[in-house]
Parts: C-alpha cells; sequence; structure tokens
C-alpha cells in the first residue's frame, strides 16, 4: 500500500477524496486537462485516480465528450450519510420562515473553518439568492458561521479562530481574530446575528443557533435576502420570526 512515511494514511486515497471534491465545486462535468490542472497533477496522475473511481462507479465519463463528473453513485452515498446523521425535521420550519418573512430561510452547520447548508427553503416566483444545500462558506462572513462560532465551547472556538484565514470578500468583511471574537462575544448576548454584505455585497441575512441541551449548537437556522431599507417593527419581525423557528428545531433535539 502507499502509505505516507509520518502518519500511516494511503496518500492514493486522499488524492482520490481531493479529486472528488474539485468534481463537487465543479459547476459541471471536466475533462481530464482541467481536472489536471485544478488538482495541480500530472495528467497521468489524474488519469490513473479517476479511471479507478469510474471503476468503482463514483464518477463516470460521459461518452459525448469524455467528460468526467460524480456519478449517480456517489449521490447515493451521500443520501445514505445524510440518513445516518443526527439530523433534523426541519422543512416544514423552513417553508414557514420563509412564507412569514418573504425570505429564502435556510438551516447550516459548521465543519472545521467552513459552513455548510443543509436545508433551504425559498418563496415561490422570489429571486433565488439562496446558494444549493451543500454549499460550503467560510464561518467568519456569514451570519450563520459567526452563530455556530459564538455558541460553541469557548476552547473550540478559539482553535477555529486560530486556523481561519481572514480574506476580505467585500470591505464589510471582518478582519482579523480579535473583531470575530468580539463579534461572538456580542451575538452571545443578544442570541441572533444579522450580517449585512461581508461575503456578497447586497445580501442581508439573519441567523440564530438551535441549541442542544448544553447550550452549545450543532445548527443555525437563518433567512437572507437583498438588503433594503426596512421599519424597526418590520426588522424585529424578521428577527422574532428567526429565533420561533431556532427554538422549535432545538425542541427535537432536547
Amino acid at each position: 500500500m502507499e502509505a505516507s512515511a509520518d502518519n500511516g494514511y494511503v496518500k492514493s486515497i486522499l488524492r482520490a477524496t481531493e479529486l472528488l471534491e474539485v468534481l463537487a465545486a465543479a459547476e459541471g462535468p471536466l475533462s481530464l486537462g482541467e481536472l489536471s490542472a485544478r488538482l495541480g497533477w500530472a495528467k497521468s496522475t489524474t488519469h490513473g485516480i479517476v479511471s479507478t473511481l469510474t471503476a468503482a462507479a463514483l464518477t463516470e465519463q460521459r461518452q459525448s465528450d469524455g467528460r468526467y463528473g460524480l456519478s449517480i453513485r456517489a449521490f447515493e452515498l451521500g443520501c445514505a450519510a445524510r440518513r445516518s446523521w443526527d439530523m433534523l425535521d426541519a422543512q416544514k420550519h423552513l417553508q414557514h420562515l420563509a412564507m412569514e418573512t418573504g425570505e429564502s430561510a435556510f438551516l447550516a452547520t459548521a465543519d472545521g473553518t467552513d459552513t455548510v447548508l443543509l436545508e433551504t427553503a425559498m418563496v415561490t416566483g422570489n429571486y433565488q439568492i439562496l446558494s444549493p444545500s451543500g454549499t460550503r462558506k467560510p464561518i467568519y462572513c456569514s451570519s450563520h458561521g459567526k452563530v455556530l462560532l459564538a455558541f460553541r465551547p469557548e476552547a473550540e472556538r478559539e482553535a477555529i479562530i486560530r486556523r481561519l484565514e481572514f480574506v476580505k470578500f467585500t470591505p464589510a468583511t471582518v478582519e482579523d481574530a480579535e473583531a470575530l471574537r468580539a463579534a461572538c462575544a456580542e451575538i452571545r448576548e443578544q442570541g441572533y446575528c444579522v450580517e449585512n454584505g461581508e461575503y456578497r455585497m447586497g445580501l442581508r441575512s439573519i441567523s440564530a443557533p438551535v441549541p442542544d441541551r448544553s447550550g452549545f449548537a450543532k445548527y443555525a437556522v437563518g433567512i437572507v435576502g437583498l438588503a433594503k431599507e426596512q421599519s424597526a417593527s418590520a426588522s424585529r419581525k424578521a428577527v422574532s420570526g428567526v429565533l420561533a423557528a431556532a427554538e422549535a428545531l432545538s425542541r427535537q433535539i432536547k
């Protein structure tokens, strides 16, 4: 077996996982040359690994143009993984939240220094603002990311913050660890987070934690829409709706 000298991991499996992640992030199937360029590997190495994954039915090659993409089998494995999680039955709450606020609603969780959207709901006829389920974002520049940071044990929060690289996506993006720590303290005090254009200019989101018995949050629920002028009463209603959804979801895990 091809194992690294320092930790015993099988390098070829790590590379296969990296290739799958590139295909998952792509907007469509990729040619061998595109895969090789994105991975920074030689074409021969890329071809060997993607051919093996295709033989294992985790990727597939289109007959029309020879491009590679994830397979139905990969989709089946993802669905099986989702069924095995301690997942909340969130869709009815997200649909209610979307209808109540007129904004797109979502449930998210944290994975390392990223967030991952788990479920989404939107009002029919509204402009599609939300990214699809499975989308990753940096944890420090979204309302749900900062909520997930704020409502977790301090040692875990600090370990994540120390690993962050603060990329400025917009002028409003949080700039450094101290600013993020201050934001987390404020979020813990008020119980929710409002974010304005930190990841994408022109968007505004509100998120609240979904705490378990310990008071820490594995999930965050929220809404996102175009940034616009709102009356104080409308803003309070939006926050109240998010908090009510978070409370309803929290009851599922208490």
